[in-house]
């Protein structure tokens, strides 16, 4: 006889989670943060377009230079003003929902009742993995309709590539949500009580947000090694910087002649070989974290010269170091499919975990 258990723990957990205080309030906390936040952004970006519209009245190459920040401002950095709170806020909304999924029915004996029904274990760790996942889905989609209502009551219409920049960043915003979601729930399984897992999400929650501080100073120096020591004795010498001075007759001043120096040669060499091996190293470590993930597409996506100064692209005029969304896209693709593997993979091991529980 077929189950039809997942569906009805699915609904079950979706409706508690909109009915939970603790699941409302953060939401709303989060919603009204948001409209805030879009709302300064949108004000911001109507004044940078005033002043672009007024450079271009009277604009020319010698008053007003292409580069950098004179181009027309994108609607897409409308979203700054949420980006770093929609970081916190949502990885605490996250594992406020997971924490004490399992936990709860751990503490209360309420679990091994539920499985002396007719239900298949999977499909009990399943129901609430999908109803929190469309809890997530409807608050992130209630939110983002929102912001959608605010930019077009401005009279502000998204092109269809800055539309595209937005979704993905919705999509972005979801999983790492979704990320701390997994995270907390697979806590839940492990613990023995909510508290417990509570606590040992935080821990790694923490400790996720201070990667880039903590792989910095002396663990990266054990990771890569010392970087190239400072050619002191040759920065003391005549000849420093490779530049020598000649004459070619007795009454005429001295030309300075520009010569290569080996040892500044190498010893520049050496430190760009450092410091991209430094890069390399951090660019994985941060693929680890939901929050760093989601901190360099948000940057990459919603700042419109990010993604040509992070590609070593020269201080030139807008129209030639702009690159193209499938270059932007390309650029971020490794961290979406972080987010993607990060929530997979705490899902997956709170799912085995569950299966060898022992309920009693």
């Amino acid at each position: 006889m077929k189950s039809h258990g997942l569906p009805v723990i699915a609904h079950k957990e979706l409706r508690d989670h909109f009915r939970s205080k603790k699941f409302l309030l953060i939401f709303g906390i989060f919603l009204i943060i948001t409209i805030i936040g879009m709302a300064t952004g949108v004000a911001e970006y109507t004044n940078n377009l005033e002043d672009y519209n007024d450079r271009q009245s009277v604009a020319t190459d010698d008053i007003y230079p292409g580069g950098i920040g004179w181009g027309k401002p994108s609607i897409v950095t409308i979203y700054l003003g949420v980006s770093a709170l929609i970081v916190t806020l949502g990885a605490i909304l996250g594992i406020a929902m997971g924490f004490d999924l399992i936990s709860k029915e751990k503490e209360t004996k309420s679990l091994k009742i539920l499985l002396s029904h007719p239900v298949y274990r999977d499909e009990v760790i399943n129901g609430k993995a999908l109803g929190g996942l469309m809890a997530l889905a409807i608050a992130l989609g209630i939110t983002f309709i929102v912001t959608f209502a605010i930019l077009l009551i401005a009279g502000i219409v998204p092109a269809g590539d800055e539309l595209a920049k937005i979704l993905v960043y919705g999509g972005a915003v979801f999983l790492m949500i979704l990320s701390y979601f997994a995270l907390s729930l697979f806590m839940s399984t492990i613990a023995s009580d909510s508290g417990k897992a509570l606590v040992y999400t935080l821990i790694v929650f923490v400790a996720l947000m201070s990667l880039p501080m903590l792989i910095n100073g002396p663990v990266m120096n054990i990771i890569i090694g010392d970087p190239p020591e400072f050619p002191q004795e040759a920065y003391m010498s005549d000849s420093a910087f490779g530049v020598v001075a000649v004459s070619s007759a007795s009454d005429t001043p001295e030309k300075i002649i520009e010569e290569p120096n080996p040892i500044w040669e190498e010893y520049e060499r050496e430190i760009d070989e450092y410091w991209k091996k430094r890069q390399s190293v951090t660019d994985i470590i941060t693929l680890l974290s939901p929050t760093q993930n989601l901190e360099i597409i948000s940057y990459t996506l919603l700042i419109p010269d990010y993604a040509a100064i992070m590609s070593s692209v020269s201080f030139r005029a807008v129209d030639d170091y702009e690159l193209e969304d499938t270059d932007v896209f390309g650029i971020i693709i490794k961290n979406i499919i972080a987010l993607l593997a990060f929530p997979a993979l705490f899902l997956g091991c709170a799912y085995v975990r569950f299966m060898r529980m022992d309920i009693r």
